[in-house]
């Protein structure tokens, strides 16, 4: 064979090899797979047409600034002398809000108030909400029909004093430099109450613990007797507050924050006049931010969870970051 057909020879073995190669080559098994990015369709936040405004809203929208334009509102009967009524408007600034307000007839038999714990101990630690309510219904002697976040956490433990079945967990409020934290509290004889002072200007209204089955404290004054308490604080976030009328009537109020399309959230005073404007004679905020929360008592067809509580406000969190404590609505058996 000559020279030149030893060449030839040559390449043409060559070539067949680099073909033969790339049909027999494996794709890498961490090779990127490229594909089309998917276009993600935010849910919009649809407001249906409401011509029909509860009466409880109306006496909001007379008594104070806060809605300029409302939007829709819906009330929800919870159980006999317990109502939610969930309200979306727009505050006088024109930004979007949304607030859950409980409303609880005390004159009704067998409706009361009580503490919450985590896990239905007496320990310092955090627990939502919802499971809260769902490990403190067993010794509640009836049914936690609706739920609120409790007072704000310091170092893990609740920052104002703090009672559960006539258990001192924590006593701090009638020190002299706490003695001005709001409270709520029901007595051993079933009273409940509103207790300290928004300043120490004030006079203090004598109280004994001893007396008290259950208390559980707040963050900031809202209303009292009758007064609203202004704030030096001006920030608008998600807020919860709780307070009482002189007619036995009580209200339980959470309003949304942290988000501008669904609700910016409410400062203090504008709190205090909705309150005020319910007929509260005595209010004040439990707690602020992430950890406003209301739930309530739901039957499901689910078999391994039948009765649950459902977080019916928004928090920022889906179901709101957990608490030192809580006050639950309960009807007792």
């Amino acid at each position: 064979m000559n020279k030149i057909n030893k060449q030839r020879l040559f390449r043409l073995s060559a070539a067949f090899c680099t073909i033969l190669a790339l049909f027999s080559c494996k794709q890498r098994d961490d090779y990127p797979v490229f594909e089309e990015p998917k276009v993600v369709e935010v849910e919009k936040d649809t407001i249906p047409p409401d011509n029909n405004i509860e009466a409880i809203t109306k006496k909001i929208m007379d008594g104070t600034d806060v809605i300029k334009t409302f939007k829709l509102d819906s009330t929800t009967v919870l159980s006999s002398g317990i109502n939610r009524t969930h309200v979306r408007f727009q505050n006088r600034l024109g930004q979007s809000m949304s607030m859950q307000l409980l409303e609880v007839d005390l004159t009704t038999p067998n409706v009361t108030i009580q503490a919450l714990s985590p896990f239905d101990d007496y320990l310092y630690t955090t627990q939502t909400v919802s499971d809260m309510a769902k490990y403190n219904e067993d010794r509640s002697g009836g049914q936690i029909i609706a739920a609120i976040n409790g007072d704000a956490a310091t170092s893990g433990a609740p920052t104002g004093s703090f009672i559960k079945t006539g258990r001192q967990i924590k006593t701090s409020t009638t020190t002299a430099t706490t003695n001005v934290r709001p409270f709520i509290a029901v007595k051993n004889d079933g009273t409940i109450l509103i207790g300290n002072r928004p300043s120490t200007t004030v006079p203090l209204d004598a109280y004994n613990l001893n007396d008290f089955k259950h208390l559980v404290s707040g963050v900031s004054w809202l209303l009292y007797k009758g007064d609203v308490v202004n704030s030096t604080v001006t920030t608008v976030q998600a807020n919860t507050a709780i307070g009482l009328t002189a007619g036995k009537k009580l209200y339980a109020l959470v309003v949304d924050g942290g988000n501008n399309a669904f609700s910016v959230g409410i400062t203090y005073n504008d709190m205090g006049k909705i309150m005020k404007a319910l007929g509260c004679t005595h209010a004040f905020s439990t707690n602020v931010g992430t950890s406003s929360v209301m739930v309530q008592r739901e039957q499901t067809n689910d078999r391994l969870e039948p009765l649950i509580w459902r977080v019916v406000n928004k928090p920022t969190t889906a179901t709101g970051v957990g608490s030192v404590n809580g006050i639950g609505i309960v009807v007792k058996k």
